[in-house]
């Protein structure tokens, strides 16, 4: 792929992710709306890690629910249970 087209695409997905990231922490949910919210965010931090290839880690429910509720020190667990095993 050529570099300027890569390096756009990083641009322009760093700057939606940002507007999510800001949208997500305005919203004023509680209970299982806010679990809902975070469980997708951690679905997508494992899915942009993995897209980026910076770490491939396993696409499930149970590791996006652990990021999600446990937030950056749940992705850490992830990730070290990823290189461990």
């Amino acid at each position: 792929m050529d570099k300027t087209l890569e390096i756009t695409l990083t641009v322009i997905a760093a700057l939606v992710l940002t507007a999510v990231v800001v949208w997500v922490t305005r919203l004023k949910t509680k209970g299982a709306t806010r679990l809902l919210i975070n469980t997708l965010a951690g679905g997508a931090l494992i899915a942009g890690l993995s897209a980026f290839n910076v770490i491939v880690l396993p696409f499930n429910i149970l590791n996006a629910v652990i990021i999600g509720v446990l937030g950056l020190p749940g992705a850490g667990v992830v990730v070290a249970a990823a290189l461990l095993l």
